[in-house]
């Protein structure tokens, strides 16, 4: 027994304390990423979705709902997407854009196949409103001032409902009084004649991985705390008419500065934002809402799926940049400003913790990357071993990608390349927090003043 001790010593004998510190730091960060995922997959597999209520006990149907599009700049798909809207039946569909594009928008929607058809059979009112200059809030909250309906749907414009039941989805989660704001599954569209492995693009095949990705993850932080992972889509959330209709939540979103720069896009995290915490807000007493805490409903059924249609070519990264930049600005003002962490914790620990772990990503990642490092030049052996490990879980992953969408597979590279984004995303969002833009409508100047083209 005591040779067997001693020989086990002396296989560690050629190496200093520090390196097999080093090391070990590094299997436990691998160890707490297993722990995590194990955690993450328990919360999902709890989450249960919100019952279809009978008719006669409905708080809110389809007639109630007043639908808002922010649009500028759309794209041919738009009229295709209102037929998908209008086949939910609301009570209207209120279309925001600036006044020199009125005439077009209206010419859009009037000589595209099947949309009157639509609006008749869903005897749905159709209203297009305008603003001086292209900004999504400035029109959300014109559209928002002359919505009729007790439930306000707000869309973007490339927004693709999945079925004729995605209202009755959206709203099943308002029979609890406390929920004020619901949103649902967000999937990717790729038309049928992009589903081909010669078609499809590597920007395509990225922004499939990463909406791949946040899946499970909305279903666990609904199911821990009745949070989600950070944002409410905008593509399509549903809010109670009675909390954006407030003077106090209007001044506080179009007066939602970052380093001076008055914010256009970000929407979706500053609402969100506001219906998780606005009952914590020292200032609360100027609004004209009783105080109450809100909470999220979160309907993950295939019913409520909205899909978005993707870019297919270099766009996307702009897209992306745009998405890594809010949530940094989100995680920042949530966690040291409005409400900040420990007051967030009380409301969303779940949230809060994850929220708070990713603000260390970049160091994280950095350190990650030093021990990989020391352990290939320390204990190579070891590093080949947990290399393997990594890579079969990682392979696995990709795999699964493969199977749900087969025409992706000669550009699985892409996918690669999207799972590894955070090794740059997170450094870059932080130098450049302060650019502000809707990088994808031509309309709106990319340094983030927002103007009319000329």
């Amino acid at each position: 027994m005591y040779s067997l001790v001693q020989d086990s010593l002396s296989l560690l004998h050629p190496y200093d304390f520090e390196e097999v510190g080093q090391l070990a730091a590094l299997f436990g960060l691998y160890i707490w990423d297993h722990i995590d995922g194990k955690q993450t997959r328990s919360y999902a597999s709890q989450y249960k979705p919100f019952p279809i209520p009978h008719p006669d006990e409905v708080v809110f149907d389809e007639d109630d709902v007043s639908i808002i599009v922010p649009t500028v700049d759309w794209d041919e798909n738009l009229p295709r997407n209102l037929i998908t809207w209008l086949a939910c039946k609301p009570r209207e569909v209120i279309f925001v854009t600036v006044e020199s594009q009125v005439d077009a928008l209206q010419s859009a929607l009037e000589e595209a196949p099947g949309v009157s058809e639509a609006v008749k059979d869903a005897g749905t009112d159709i209203q297009i409103s305008t603003v001086q200059e292209a900004n999504k809030r400035t029109q959300l909250c014109q559209g928002i001032s002359v919505a009729k309906g007790d439930v306000l749907c707000l869309v973007d414009d490339d927004a693709r409902w999945t079925s004729d039941q995605i209202l009755r989805q959206l709203l099943a989660p308002f029979q609890d009084e406390d929920v004020g704001l619901v949103g649902g599954p967000i999937g990717s569209h790729i038309p049928e004649e992009r589903r081909d492995p010669e078609v499809i693009t590597p920007w395509e095949v990225a922004a499939l991985r990463i909406r791949h990705r946040r899946g499970p993850g909305m279903a666990a932080f609904y199911a821990a705390d009745r949070s989600t992972n950070f944002t409410v889509s905008g593509l399509t959330m549903l809010i109670r008419a009675e909390i954006v209709k407030d003077p106090y939540f209007q001044y506080l979103f179009m007066h939602d500065l970052w380093n001076g720069v008055r914010q256009n896009t970000g929407d979706d995290s500053f609402i969100t934002r506001y219906v998780l915490f606005q009952h914590l807000l020292p200032h609360r007493q100027n609004s004209w809402v009783s105080r109450k805490q809100w909470r999220l409903g979160i309907q993950l059924t295939p019913e409520a799926e909205v899909q978005t249609s993707i870019l297919a070519d270099s766009r996307f990264a702009a897209q992306c940049k745009r998405w890594y930049r809010s949530g940094l600005r989100l995680r920042f003002t949530c966690l040291l400003y409005e409400p900040g962490f420990i007051q967030m914790r009380e409301t969303a620990p779940y949230m809060a913790r994850k929220m708070w772990g990713g603000m260390f990503n970049p160091i994280l990642t950095a350190i990650r990357i030093y021990l990989w490092c020391c352990a290939w030049s320390s204990f190579p052996l070891i590093a080949a071993l947990l290399l393997l490990y990594v890579l079969y879980n990682w392979v696995s992953s990709l795999r699964g990608f493969s199977r749900q969408f087969p025409y992706c597979g000669s550009k699985i590279w892409a996918a690669v390349i999207a799972d590894n984004l955070y090794l740059v995303s997170d450094i870059y969002s932080y130098f450049t927090l302060s650019v502000e833009s809707w990088s994808n409508r031509s309309s709106v100047q990319r340094n983030g003043n927002p103007i009319l083209a000329k």
